[in-house]
């Protein structure tokens, strides 16, 4: 599942993992970032991974052309996890995105936010 909130004013928006993920999961987070893109040339993102479930595989190749269409949307963006293998994977990937991207623990999830939202630049 993935649920969502998002501040249209500020361009930000935050997704939660938790468990499965559906198109209709998908389509929503993508509608809500085109969403925000008609204001913002580029949006500031955390996600916090806590469990992930069977991920539909339509999912997977929609993802593939979102990123495609949507080279540079992303300012900053903080993956929030206490799983082992989100840090180094976020880590592995990072170099190739066009975006800040920063690991941190669950419990420094305001401080995740605090920084995507550019008000802590110390991470």
């Amino acid at each position: 599942m993935l649920s969502m909130t998002c501040d249209d004013d500020a361009g930000f928006i935050e997704v939660v993992v938790d468990g499965a993920i559906t198109r209709a999961d998908y389509e929503a987070v993508v509608t809500a970032v085109d969403q925000l893109l008609t204001r913002h040339r580029r949006i500031d993102f955390v996600e916090v991974v806590r469990r992930i479930g069977p991920i539909a595989p339509e999912v997977w190749w929609r993802d593939i052309v979102f990123h495609l269409h949507h080279r540079d949307f992303l300012h900053r963006a903080a993956v929030v996890s206490d799983s082992g293998w989100v840090g180094p994977l976020v880590r592995l990937f990072a170099p190739f995105y066009p975006a800040e991207l920063r690991c941190f623990p669950e419990a420094a999830l305001d401080a995740a936010r605090r920084w995507a939202r550019g008000a802590d630049d110390a991470g």
